[in-house]
């Protein structure tokens, strides 16, 4: 598989993602109230992670 510009988009909206979810467990921890933002951040971590996985998944059937 070559690393085309579409992989790399797939793969860094992946990495944000678990970068995301880094920073929510980061938050929560570090927040006294942060239980709220933990939530939200990791919604938005794991939306972005499976934008990616997604991205990746059309871009590979395209290329089989």
């Amino acid at each position: 598989m070559a690393a085309t510009p579409v992989f790399i988009l797939a793969k860094v909206l992946q990495a944000l993602g678990i970068a995301d979810v880094g920073f929510a467990l980061y938050v929560g921890i570090s927040q006294p109230q942060g239980m709220g933002k933990e939530y939200e951040f990791t919604g938005i971590g794991i939306a972005v992670f499976l934008a990616g996985y997604i991205v990746e998944v059309l871009w590979a059937r395209g290329h089989e």
